[in-house]
């Protein structure tokens, strides 16, 4: 017998969807090791992830040594694209 937790995450979550988009796929490896990074820390914590969003981003950029202003270039590029 299967657990809801799996068919809430194999139906409802979005695992990983923001790598088929256009400008994930313009991203130089680094970027994209952060740019995952990023997700991964709001998969862990959504409910917390909006009112720490800018510490993440710096946290991020200091550990793959990219900048900040890269990382929320590209996060303002994806929303004016959904």
């Amino acid at each position: 017998m299967r657990k809801i937790e799996d068919i809430y995450e194999q139906t409802v979550l979005e695992k990983d969807e923001h790598r088929k988009s256009k400008e994930y796929r313009k991203l130089s490896p680094k970027m994209k090791n952060a740019v995952d990074s990023i997700f991964s820390v709001m998969d862990s914590k959504p409910s917390d992830f909006l009112n720490s969003f800018e510490k993440t981003i710096k946290d991020v950029s200091k550990q793959f040594k990219v900048s900040e202003k890269d990382l929320m270039s590209y996060f303002e590029r994806e929303m004016l694209n959904i």
